[in-house]
């Protein structure tokens, strides 16, 4: 383990945490904390966090202004088999190095790009294949080391014998790009670990360097002329024919085509993106064009013929993604949870339909200028192939751990036309297998479901929305969990009571009886589906949050309940499993009696008790002590 510091925060301790909790025996792993010279007490943190830990290194650096010394001194100073370069404030999940070391060993990897999670960020780096991957070394679409970041695991005899290594000099802005693009081209096996999470990327609230990117235009400009560089100088040969065009479309994508969004450009910046964009299109050959979505194709080619008056007319006509994911029906079956799902996509700025259709094909709403200009050099602004190929994947993400997961995948929609504006019509069905949801996957908790779809190259991701109001709870395969509509409309799921008790439901009802010795109270849960034997132990709470007995929840024979003894003396109770505790109150009466007090938000808007009692406090407060000194003296 690598990790370059620097004026460290308290996040430091979370990443120490992660590590510590590693089901990789702490003997089988080192940990190099290397700081580049910081001007604060990070050292002392540093050899604080080492001692008592034996597999802790710290090594001090003069200042070098930019991670990729220290990460070079890990890899000099690294005495395991393998090396995983991880920022401070990021942290590992918890079976991430046993995992990755055992698919390591049995492929012979040299790189291991792991499951990664970020964040701030659903869907984020999600692989739309379900299991581990021995060998991506030959994908193209995806590329195998995508997103570019050095938080991955090397083989750290291949990085040395390869002589691959991190720029160093001062702030390198993608680095970490540098560094995957040298590992990808002298490695012979990348095994992908997509079964166990692996990295967990922090982004937090406070600024970060990699947010000041695009903060010096220069800066910026010649760091986009590296990149293209290293593309060059190692990807560039005859294994790489293939991949090299569309790399190099990829990064004019990413990096160039979007400076061209200038509102907030002084002139005298628009005057050197153009020159600069006008040389470096000059040494990319036209093949990596034709990778580009038709949009992006049309204006790198006004790039290349100097039309920079069009651009800002092209600029206005970008067909922007826009999706609605629907669920249509949500039903829980003793296998887990069932979704039918309705996606429509259409492309609009404003109102204004930037892709036309007469519902059988599709082509780009350009500006007169750009049209005459796409025409004149054969552009063809025919995109329904492209929208027939859209793809989406449906996600569930832990809403506490932060980790996503692939529930579906698909690709292909109907083309339809409305009042001349194209848009996409699909349906998917979706199954979230909750008795054999994999290993680390299925946790107690909320988790949000997500959909991310790319149509034209355009990715976005968008919560799934739902009409659905109640909570639809099941008992499934040992979980008890519940199906939710949340504030913003969206649909997701509480496995475990995390966020509700299965007692907060209007359809709740409950009795006791009594044997004559203790009183056993049932609490019928006719909401909950009983599909699957299931058992929870609870507890009983007084008005006061103290424990006052147990209970457990019972499902079998088709029928939920919970059971348990109520104490003596003890006027109400609620109940409580795991960390939550039902707001609705219970409180014994006579003759096997038991009122079910809700919690206000699930209490009838209307009842004749609420009436009373709002028409008594509206009486004038000496006319109801009058009415309280009359009842009592009778």
């Amino acid at each position: 383990m690598v990790v370059p510091t620097y004026r460290s925060t308290e996040h430091l301790d979370a990443l120490v945490a992660s590590l510590d909790a590693q089901t990789l025996p702490q003997d089988e792993f080192e940990v190099l904390l290397i700081d580049d010279g910081s001007p604060d007490d990070t050292p002392a943190r540093l050899h604080a966090l080492a001692r008592g830990r034996g597999n802790y290194r710290v090594i001090l650096l003069p200042p070098s202004g930019w991670p990729s010394r220290p990460r070079n001194t890990g890899i000099d100073q690294a005495q395991g088999a393998y090396v995983v370069f991880i920022d401070h404030d990021d942290r590992l999940f918890p079976d991430a190095l046993r995992a990755a070391c055992a698919l390591a060993d049995r492929t012979g990897a040299d790189v291991v790009d792991g499951k990664e999670s970020k964040s701030n960020t659903p869907g984020w780096a999600m692989r739309d294949v379900p299991t581990n991957v021995d060998n991506a070394i030959g994908w193209i679409e995806p590329h195998p080391l995508l997103p570019m970041n050095p938080h991955k695991m090397f083989r750290t005899a291949f990085l040395r014998e390869r002589g691959i290594r991190f720029p160093e000099g001062g702030r390198q802005i993608w680095e970490d790009i540098c560094f995957d693009i040298a590992a990808h081209a002298r490695a012979d096996v990348v095994a992908l670990l997509v079964e166990t999470p692996f990295y967990y990327w922090n982004r937090p609230p406070h600024a970060t360097t990699s947010g000041t990117f695009h903060d010096d235009l220069d800066e910026y400009l010649d760091a986009v002329a590296r990149v293209f560089r290293w593309i060059d100088e190692e990807l560039d040969q005859p294994r790489f024919a293939q991949l090299l065009p569309r790399f190099r479309a990829y990064q004019l994508h990413m990096r160039v085509l979007p400076l061209f969004r200038w509102e907030r450009r002084t002139p005298a910046q628009r005057e050197r993106i153009r020159a600069f964009t006008a040389d470096l299109l000059e040494r990319i050959p036209v093949d990596a064009d034709q990778h580009l979505d038709a949009w992006r194709r049309i204006k790198t080619a006004i790039l290349r013929a100097g039309r920079f008056d069009l651009v800002d007319a092209h600029e206005g006509t970008f067909p922007r993604l826009q999706c609605t994911p629907a669920v249509e029906d949500v039903a829980w079956a003793a296998d887990g949870l069932h979704l039918r799902l309705a996606l429509r996509w259409r492309f609009d700025v404003k109102g204004t339909p930037t892709v036309r259709s007469d519902g059988v094909t599709a082509w780009l709403a350009l500006a007169p200028a750009v049209a005459e200009f796409a025409a004149a050099h054969g552009l063809d602004t025919d995109v329904t192939g492209a929208l027939r190929a859209v793809t989406y994947g449906v996600d569930r993400r832990s809403r506490t751990r932060k980790i996503d997961w692939l529930l579906a995948f698909g690709s292909g929609a109907d083309l339809v036309a409305e009042d001349g504006a194209a848009q996409l019509r699909a349906g998917i069905a979706v199954h979230w297998p909750l008795a054999d949801d994999g290993p680390g996957r299925r946790h107690d908790g909320p988790w949000d479901l997500h959909v991310r779809t790319v149509a034209l190259r355009t990715r976005i991701v968008r919560q799934l929305s739902t009409a659905a109001a109640p909570r639809r709870w099941a008992a499934v395969s040992g979980v008890l969990a519940a199906a939710y509509r949340t504030q913003n409309g969206s649909l997701s799921v509480d496995i475990g009571q995390t966020l509700f008790s299965v007692v907060d439901d209007p359809a709740t009802t409950a009795s006791w009886t009594s044997d004559g010795t203790r009183r056993r109270l049932e609490v019928d849960l006719p909401h909950v589906a009983a599909l699957a034997p299931h058992i929870v132990d609870g507890r009983l709470l007084n008005a006061s949050g103290r424990v006052v007995g147990a209970c457990r929840l019972e499902v079998a024979e088709g029928r939920a309940r919970i059971v348990g003894t109520l104490p003596d003396r003890v006027h109400t109770v609620v109940v409580a499993f795991g960390q939550t505790r039902s707001r609705t109150r219970l409180r014994p009466g006579r003759r096997g009696r038991v009122r079910v007090i809700p919690a206000a938000g699930n209490a009838p808007r209307y009842s004749i008790r609420r009436i009373a009692r709002r028409l008594w406090n509206a009486l004038p407060a000496s006319l109801r002590r009058r009415f309280w000194l009359w009842r009592h003296r009778r």
